[in-house]
């Protein structure tokens, strides 16, 4: 009778701790969710900024960069005089279109326009972005779409012309409404929103909301109310106040067909603004989804609380397994972890754990070793294949610990920087019985550190090799252990550089040099060691295939040194100077001509000397005297 009593009351406290259990879920999921929903409303709308300043510095930037395609057309004119059509016709005719514009033109002060074609243009004096050029002496973008001689609407970009301080005419580019649309191609939540870029006093420039129709120089204003279904006038006197204060803000808007949300924020292109409108329908969906898995979750979470009582006995009974796995875990958990693996050395199989799917493209977790040999080895780049090499030394050396990086071709088909670090357990038995160890992909912090080193290498101007850059290159190639190495060492000088840097101004000058460094980068090839000493002088080091014969070899310098003397020629003028650029090129053999880097510099400056003695523009190779 006792025990029935014990028993009895036994139950009822294990019923009340399982009612007071309950009724705990059941608060923690009610408040739960609701700070959820919360923080989702906060994210959404978070989210939204963030995409709206997203894309807004990306239309800066293509705005920009089309600005910057003006400015580099407009320095061609600076030394140019404007009042003197002969002259301004013949400096345009030459001066070929760029970028996206369909048309460019050049306008003096009182308006007149000649195409780059060199036909008159409408007068465009009268315009205000030209207008607001000639006084502020800054570039403009046209706040209105115009139409052009062809009933095509374009907006139209203008930089100045500059002359002793003073703008004296500007360059104008227009952008058709297509390639517009192009620029402003973007699609938010699922394709159901829209955006417009309008300007501060509501007219609208660009709009996504039907791709096959052209929507612009209407009034925004105008048509939030014609589309709201009440309170019209204050929702559209709301963003124009909002607006005209420079202030980003978010308002739901009950329009005809349904309830929208409006987002607004300055685009920091003029005084235009970009408003997204959003269907309130889309984020009530997402809400509700997200409810929804909140409930599940937390019945996932009740139900696993009520199972771990029953799970306690079988856990204590996997005591053993879990610190092994704890050993496992600890070692990998040093590790900047991405993929982590188990490489049973008696079993002769790898176990990972991790998101396997990303590197090795299945879901599989376990791999025999021939396996990843046969399979996997071959996706290493050639050049890195040697870390395989030692990682396997490691282990059959029973060396504790082993780190190696190198690249590995994913499925999609893209070289990625891996990092494998690892360390041998049981190191006792012999080889080790397990080798541990994660494999980390560490491609944007190489990509960075190798982005660092570019720089240091490269010359600023042309991005060549620089000279300090080139000489170690060199040096550390030619003390190498490859005994059969063949190159030519060629050392290039511009004539008469140095009359254009004085006759026609450094800016002329700096792009004869970037004009030859894209030239030398067509002629020579990626293997080979290109480089600018500074001022107008060059040096390449062309390195051969082992076994290609000597004829070939001699052919291919010839051809090399032809190409140099062909495409380097050049001219540079401006209205009243021609000044004719050519190329001076001391050629020298290794090892004929000298077994260290100094020898054959010192070979190869001989031979340009010689060329430059003879009378320049031509190609050497050095002599014994």
């Amino acid at each position: 009778m006792d025990m029935d009593i014990k028993r009895n009351s036994r139950n009822k406290i294990l019923i009340l701790l399982i009612l007071a259990l309950v009724a705990f879920v059941m608060a923690s999921v009610f408040v739960f969710r609701l700070k959820t929903l919360n923080l989702f409303s906060e994210s959404s709308l978070q989210n939204i900024s963030e995409i709206q300043e997203m894309y807004a510095k990306t239309m800066q930037t293509k705005f920009s960069d089309q600005l910057n395609m003006l400015e580099a057309q407009a320095r061609y004119f600076e030394n140019v005089d404007l009042r003197d059509d002969a002259a301004l016709k013949k400096t345009i005719t030459r001066t070929k279109g760029i970028g996206d514009f369909k048309k460019i033109a050049v306008s003096n002060r009182q308006g007149v326009c000649t195409s780059f074609e060199g036909k008159n243009l409408p007068n465009i004096y009268n315009k205000t972005y030209f207008f607001d050029t000639l006084i502020t002496g800054a570039p403009q973008i046209s706040n209105r779409i115009e139409v052009d001689d062809s009933l095509e609407p374009i907006l139209s970009l203008t930089y100045p012309i500059r002359r002793d301080g003073s703008v004296e005419a500007a360059i104008i580019g227009t952008l058709s409404y297509d390639v517009l649309k192009n620029l402003f191609a973007v699609s938010l939540f699922s394709g159901e929103s829209y955006m417009y870029i309008i300007s501060d006093d509501g007219n609208v420039i660009l709009c996504n909301k039907d791709k096959k129709r052209n929507l612009y120089n209407v009034n925004l204003y105008d048509l939030v109310k014609n589309n709201a279904k009440a309170h019209s006038e204050e929702v559209s006197a709301k963003i124009k106040s909002d607006i005209l204060k420079n202030n980003s803000e978010f308002m739901t808007f009950e329009a005809k067909d349904s309830k929208k949300l409006l987002a607004y924020a300055p685009l920091g292109i003029n005084n235009w603004y970009i408003l997204s409108v959003i269907p309130y329908s889309y984020v009530v969906e997402q809400q509700s989804t997200v409810g929804l898995l909140v409930y599940v979750l937390l019945a996932i979470i009740a139900f696993t609380i009520f199972v771990f009582i029953f799970l306690v006995y079988w856990l204590f009974k996997k005591t053993s397994s879990v610190e092994e796995d704890n050993e496992r875990l600890t070692i990998a958990s040093n590790q900047a972890q991405t993929l982590i693996f188990e490489n049973d050395i008696q079993k002769q199989n790898v176990t990972f754990s991790g998101d396997t799917q990303s590197i090795l493209g299945t879901d599989q977790k376990v791999f025999p070793i021939d396996f990843i040999r046969s399979e996997y080895y071959k996706r290493i780049h050639n050049d890195d294949k040697k870390v395989m090499v030692e990682l396997r030394k490691t282990i059959e050396n029973s060396i504790p610990d082993f780190t190696g990086e190198f690249r590995y071709k994913t499925f999609s088909g893209e070289f990625v920087w891996l990092r494998i670090s690892g360390s041998l357990l049981n190191k006792d038995y012999g080889a080790g019985k397990k080798f541990i160890g994660t494999i980390t992909n560490v491609n944007s912090q190489i990509l960075h550190e190798q982005e660092l080193k570019s720089i240091a290498e490269r010359d600023k101007l042309t991005g060549l090799l620089n000279k300090s850059a080139m000489e170690q290159k060199c040096r550390a190639l030619l003390s190498g252990s490859d005994k059969d190495l063949n190159c030519a060492l060629f050392i290039i000088d511009l004539d008469n550089f140095k009359k254009v840097n004085d006759m026609l101004g450094h800016l002329v000058g700096d792009m004869a040099i970037v004009d030859a460094g894209k030239k030398l980068s067509l002629i020579f090839s990626e293997k080979d060691y290109i480089s600018r000493f500074g001022g107008d002088e060059f040096c390449i080091l062309l390195r051969f295939n082992k076994n290609l014969p000597e004829e070939t070899i001699e052919s291919i310098i010839h051809e090399k040194a032809k190409s140099l003397c062909t495409f380097l020629r050049e001219d540079y003028f401006d209205e009243n100077t021609v000044i004719s650029v050519s190329a001076s090129v001391g050629i020298a053999f290794y090892p004929e001509n000298g077994l260290t880097y100094e020898e054959l510099f010192e070979s190869a400056d001989s031979a340009l000397y010689d060329v430059k003695e003879s009378g320049k523009n031509g190609y050497k190779f050095f002599e014994k005297k």
